[in-house]
Order: structure tokens, then C-alpha cells, then sequence
């Protein structure tokens, strides 16, 4: 008896202990996390971006960054109250670096996708575009299948390499990584056969060289294009989101456009 008792008395214990210790502790912060908490840097936007994908983000003659992304980040802060600060990095990098908390947001044309989804949090879409291949108008090549035993380009890490590993089989051709600029200048040279890239990439190659270049297949892959933000920042997400309910749509934003595409929008 005097055993059983003492049992008993034993597991007693153990359930206060544990009640105790599901309680806050008096006087305790017991406030829920807020977006300006999400920010590794109190009153500081920190967004990574890719300077070389005109007109989304690129360097201007004095070396600042400019773009729609940039002018696009710009907004956000100020619709947050927070400082802009743009950490260029490369693009294959801004995935980890946002998951590690390196930068609060990742703005450089993310393409929404199922593996950087696992990594990264993505906000609403703020705009939608298209992969498409272009080359030279030199070399005789007019579609992906005069590419068969050539060289095909694209960017590391994004939608546009993927893509391109995608269709080499069917269309018989090597392929690599590049960045736009050094893509652009071995397409001239006929070095390179044809880069994989986003539309209005390709567009702005296309307009800043006449007669130099010319997009070969068009509309090859949908996406949707969205900031990417850390997995500890859903806050900060439900914000950016407030805003582009408000933007997205918006004369300001089809003049955001009209800025960095030089479109006529319908």
C-alpha cells in the first residue's frame, strides 16, 4: 500500500511540474512575432538581386543598380516604413542566401518553382512572363532544330537552364551555363548558337542591338514571377502581399512597365 502511495504521490509530481511548466512565466514576453521582427535588421529591407538581367536589374554608368526589380524593391520599403538596401549577388546564390537569413527578400525574376519553394517562401505573383531562345542573325540559325550539334546557353539556376537540359536530347545539342552579357557577345561571334532566357531579357538585348539578334522560338514555358523571402519571415510575406493587392494593376505599376519594357500595355 505504502508503495502504491508513494507511486501515486510520484506521478502527482510529475503532472504539476509539467502544468508549471506549460504556463508563461509571469511577467514574460508573450507578444506575438510582428513582419518588423521577420527583419534581420530593425527599420532594413535587405534584398538580394542579380545585377545582370536587364531590364529587370542591372549596373548603370555610375554602378548603381537599376531596373524594375530595384524600382519594384524601392516601393516595397516604402510601403513598409524600412530602409532599401540591394546586396548584389549572383542569382544562383540569392535562393541560400535568403534561406540562411543572409538578406531578408530575394527580387531578381524568380520564376516560382516546386524546389525553391522548398527552400524559400514566395510571395504573390507580380508579374507573369515566358522562357524564350534567341540567337544571331548571322549564323543561319533560325530555329531549335538548327541547333542540333551546336552550343546552347543559359543562366545558372534559373528556369531558362533547366529548360534548356530539358529539350538537348530532342534538339541534339550541347549546352552550358552563361551569364546574359558574355551570352550575347558569343552569339555574335558564333561561338555560341543560341541563350535561353526570359522574354523581355531577350527584348532588351534585342532593342539596345539592331539587326543583331532574333528570338527563334517563342512562348516556351509560363511563369509566374514572385519575391522570395525566408521560411521564419510569414509575416513579412503577408505584408508584401498587402502591397501588391494594392499595386499589381495599378497606373503606377503599368508605368513601372511601360519605364523598364518600353510596352504598350492593352
Amino acid at each position: 500500500m505504502k508503495k502504491l502511495l508513494a507511486l501515486l504521490l510520484a506521478f502527482a509530481m510529475i503532472f504539476a511540474m509539467a502544468a508549471c511548466g506549460s504556463q508563461p512565466a509571469a511577467g514574460g514576453d508573450t507578444a506575438e512575432k510582428t513582419w518588423e521582427d521577420e527583419l534581420g535588421t530593425k527599420g532594413l529591407l535587405r534584398v538580394g538581386m542579380a545585377a545582370d538581367y536587364p531590364p529587370y536589374e542591372s549596373y548603370d554608368a555610375n554602378g548603381n543598380v537599376v531596373g524594375l526589380d530595384p524600382d519594384f524593391a524601392e516601393l516595397m520599403a516604402d510601403y513598409l516604413g524600412v530602409e532599401l538596401e540591394i546586396v548584389p549577388m549572383s542569382f544562383d546564390t540569392i535562393v541560400s542566401a535568403v534561406a540562411a537569413g543572409t538578406v531578408d527578400m530575394g527580387l531578381s525574376c524568380f520564376s516560382y518553382t516546386e524546389e525553391r519553394a522548398a527552400a524559400v517562401l514566395f510571395t504573390d505573383t507580380y508579374m507573369t512572363s515566358t522562357q524564350v531562345c534567341f540567337a544571331s542573325t548571322q549564323h543561319g540559325i533560325n530555329s531549335l532544330e538548327d541547333l542540333k550539334g551546336g552550343l546552347v546557353a543559359a543562366g545558372n539556376g534559373t528556369t531558362g537552364y533547366y529548360l534548356m537540359e530539358e529539350l538537348a536530347p530532342t534538339y541534339g545539342y550541347d549546352y552550358q551555363t552563361s551569364e546574359i552579357a558574355i551570352m550575347a557577345e558569343a552569339l555574335k561571334a558564333g561561338t555560341l548558337q543560341a541563350g535561353i532566357t526570359e522574354q523581355c531579357v531577350a527584348d532588351s538585348y534585342i532593342a539596345a542591338n539592331p539587326g543583331d539578334f532574333k528570338i527563334i522560338a517563342n512562348d516556351m514555358t509560363v511563369e509566374e514571377i514572385k519575391a522570395i523571402a525566408n521560411f521564419n519571415s510569414p509575416k513579412l510575406v503577408e505584408k508584401i502581399n498587402e502591397f501588391l493587392a494594392d499595386f499589381v494593376g495599378s497606373e503606377a505599376y503599368d508605368e513601372l512597365l511601360v519605364k523598364w519594357f518600353e510596352q504598350e500595355l492593352e
